[in-house]
């Protein structure tokens, strides 16, 4: 069995999810070495913990990089650009059970799941004297929030993958099958449900999941699950909590500021820690300070167009910069990545991390996994589908008026569904929500409008996308490592 895929080694090393106010993540994590013998007090669980956060959102790459390849240059939001033919098969559907970034991201979070579920058998077994308060509880809720977050990027990427809750021997199967869509979801809301009742609305340090995270990503999966009611009912609570308030302008969530009213969620990074994310010098040209290579994930002209079309200055200029060829360092800083080249006018690049890019990797901007917006549209998308559309309406018109656009003009349920989706497109872009957003408008939708994708200069990409094509293939070397694995159809 490829141990790796389940397994954890964690570097035993200063963790790097700081925090700008106290950093709660200021502990040594624990390695592979020593989990057997390591938890017997308070601190060694927190230790623990350290660790699940770092393997999760700093060591797996996934949120590093792949959410916004996979979210939306899987979609109709980017060129994969570059020059990493692993890419290029996401991007326009040519992915193989060989493709490295289909490995990546189902090894990444099977590591995250060990990680957490080390954390989940381990720290019941210290005694429950030696925490302040509900802290042992809190600790697990947590990791219970990295696997459900990790089995719910399995799930909406390969289908059917197999379940693992534990660590111990006879419970933990080394050469597990795949279980059913069902199941998997079902383990996921039990974990956040199980969150909810414990985690506190907010901590005296910033990084740790909250209750209102854990509401917020309980409505994110039931709207994939299509349970529309209970996606509206935990919409309803985090925007009742009255924890989160939108922030007044929407270029201050991308400019550098951290931690906003309106964050629910997000990665913690800073260049003090030594800790930063590769998001600026993969997506930006070298006059940012960045190096010269073929920048990622470049924008579309239909998003472009979709901006423009709208009106919507604000968030085109917060969300995508745009160069001149021969000038902004591109001709002699930058090589133009493909489907542009040295014949476009101009190049656009995707601008949403743009803080400290003086070198590969050295930006600080956090990652923001879940935020107040998200859930406001998300919370319209469902009272659309519950038939409730006089009410969605405004919910729109709310996010529109912060980037000082007119109110939708849209009455019918398909129609408003529609303006949801796209507003949801232009709110969102580049933060990996797009191909699970056109996912619950529908698989029909998808693949006629992913075959109808052109390059820059008009010429149709011919996507060669059906059904088989909307989950990822399960790796082929998993396949052989594990002989209880079955492929997805069509490949």
């Amino acid at each position: 069995m490829n141990n790796k895929i389940y397994m954890l080694t964690i570097a035993a090393m200063a963790v790097g999810l700081v925090s700008c106010k106290k950093d709660f993540l200021n502990k040594l994590p624990i390695s592979q070495g020593t989990v057997g013998n390591y938890y017997k007090t308070a601190s060694d669980a927190e230790g623990g913990l350290v660790g699940a956060y770092q393997q999760a959102f700093l060591n797996d790459q996934y949120w590093v990089w792949d959410y916004t390849t996979n979210g939306d240059a899987r979609a109709d939001n980017c060129y994969a650009g570059g020059d990493n033919p692993d890419n290029f098969g996401v991007d326009n559907f040519t992915t193989t059970p060989l493709n490295g970034n289909i490995t990546r991201d189902w090894q990444g979070p099977y590591q995250d799941i060990y990680a957490a579920n080390t954390v989940i058998d381990k720290v019941p077994l210290i005694p429950a004297a030696s925490f302040t308060g509900n802290r042992q509880q809190e600790i697990i809720s947590e990791a219970k929030f990295i696997r459900a977050l990790s089995y719910f990027q399995l799930v909406t990427s390969y289908g059917a993958v197999p379940l693992v809750t534990s660590t111990i021997a006879g419970k933990f199967q080394p050469t597990p099958s795949r279980t059913a869509v069902t199941e998997v979801y079902a383990q996921i809301e039990k974990d956040l449900l199980d969150g909810e009742g414990v985690l506190p609305t907010t901590f005296p340090s910033v990084g740790h999941v909250t209750k209102g995270a854990v509401q917020a990503l309980l409505a994110k999966v039931y709207a994939q699950e299509g349970k529309y009611q209970q996606c509206l009912d935990y919409c309803n609570k985090v925007i009742s909590s009255g924890t989160y308030t939108l922030v007044p302008d929407f270029k201050t969530l991308f400019d550098g500021t951290k931690n906003t009213t309106e964050s629910i969620f997000e990665i913690q990074h800073s260049s003090g820690s030594g800790f930063t994310t590769y998001n600026v010098s993969l997506y930006l040209p070298a006059v940012f300070g960045t190096y010269s290579f073929k920048k990622f994930n470049l924008p579309t002209n239909d998003l472009i167009a979709l901006y423009k079309s709208q009106n919507d200055n604000i968030r085109l200029g917060s969300s995508i910069y745009t160069a001149t060829v021969g000038a902004d360092g591109l001709a002699a800083g930058d090589p133009i990545p493909a489907p542009y080249s040295n014949l476009s006018p101009t190049v656009p690049f995707l601008y949403k991390w743009k803080t400290n890019i003086s070198q590969f990797g050295g930006g600080t901007d956090n990652t923001i996994l879940l935020r107040l917006a998200d859930i406001i549209l998300l919370k319209a998308e469902a009272l659309n589908q519950l038939n409730q559309t006089p009410a969605a309406i405004p919910l729109v018109n709310q996010i529109r008026a912060r980037v000082q656009l007119a109110g939708i003009t849209a009455t019918s349920k398909a129609d408003v569904g529609l303006a949801i989706l796209n507003e949801r497109r232009m709110e969102l872009a580049f933060e990996g929500q797009r191909w699970n957003d056109l996912l619950r408008y529908g698989s029909d939708y998808t693949i006629n409008l992913m075959k109808s994708q052109v390059d820059p200069f008009g010429k149709a990409l011919n996507y060669g996308i059906n059904q088989n094509r909307l989950l990822f293939p399960v790796p082929l070397n998993e396949i052989q490592l594990d002989g209880n694995l079955t492929q997805n159809p069509g490949y």
